[in-house]
């Protein structure tokens, strides 16, 4: 049984992922985001071994550019349901209603926290604040393995209580290093837009998040939306590895999203990841 996340893209310039899941009968790849171009998206997958035009659905996280610019087109070319919000689409010619139609792309909407499944995998929605509202992050089910996916968010409310419980796998954003955003070539007003709590998570802020409330079970971290201008991989990961530090979880494996490369994530069955099989909060 196999359930992974793969980044091929992660940062400003680009978001793309895939998520890939096998119960032994029934094998699903699922597009997350398409904001990068179509033959990048086709290399890239290419490169970790999957078909970019055979995916059986699309995700769509938020209307931001960065994550909708080809999101239409790529399940236009898959012929596979494309899910959203419907307020996440329309906001540019390419997610217009027009463009839907001309593609013949069958857009199927997502709630928060309703689940649905696509063949064996079950996925969860989950909202986040940010100001591309109405934003999500995601969290993936294959018959106890779990893996998760949350980036473009300005705080972690929303991942409190149980929404990562046994989660093994996940992808979060570490957007950037406060003093380097503070101290950076952006403007004021944007710079408190990407601090705030519709913006993007700081190193300080996700680390301490994984102080407090990272899940017992995880272990593989993958660090997204790296700020090119605000952030290093460097401070991003001593950042994450100490607030992992923290929870006591010096084990897992910690890697930051390249912008155009595959980095993989893979999730590991709860009753190897909680020696009592029930995945319990730090």
């Amino acid at each position: 049984m196999t359930l992974e996340i793969l980044t091929l893209a992660s940062g400003s310039s680009g978001n793309c992922a895939l998520v890939h899941a096998n119960d032994g009968q029934e094998r699903v790849v699922i597009a997350l985001d398409c904001g990068i171009a179509q033959r990048n998206a086709r290399n890239l997958a290419q490169d970790a071994g999957f078909l970019f035009t055979h995916v059986d659905a699309v995700l769509l996280t938020h209307h931001h550019g960065d994550h909708s610019g080809n999101i239409v087109a790529t399940a236009a070319r898959a012929k596979a349901p494309l899910y959203a919000h419907p307020d996440a689409m329309g906001h540019n010619q390419k997610t217009s209603a027009g463009e839907v139609a001309r593609r013949q792309v069958e857009v199927r909407p997502i709630a928060d926290r309703l689940s649905f499944s696509v063949g064996p995998l079950e996925i969860t929605p989950i909202r986040v604040p940010h100001d591309g509202d109405p934003c999500f992050g995601f969290v993936f089910d294959l018959n106890g393995q779990r893996a998760a996916y949350f980036t473009d968010l300005g705080s972690t409310d929303a991942l409190m209580g149980s929404t990562l419980q046994g989660v093994s796998a996940l992808v979060l954003e570490f957007n950037h290093d406060i003093n380097m955003l503070r101290n950076g070539p952006y403007p004021r007003d944007l710079q408190n837009r990407v601090a705030g709590p519709s913006g993007h998570l700081s190193n300080a802020q996700a680390a301490g998040f994984l102080a407090q409330h990272a899940p017992a079970s995880l272990r593989e971290l993958g660090l997204a939306h790296l700020s090119r201008h605000n952030n290093t991989p460097e401070l991003a990961l001593a950042a994450a590895r100490a607030g992992l530090r923290q929870a006591g979880l010096n084990a897992v494996v910690t890697q930051a999203c390249p912008i155009l490369r595959v980095a993989r994530f893979v999730a590991t069955d709860v009753a190897q990841a909680s020696p009592n099989n029930k995945p319990t909060l730090h």
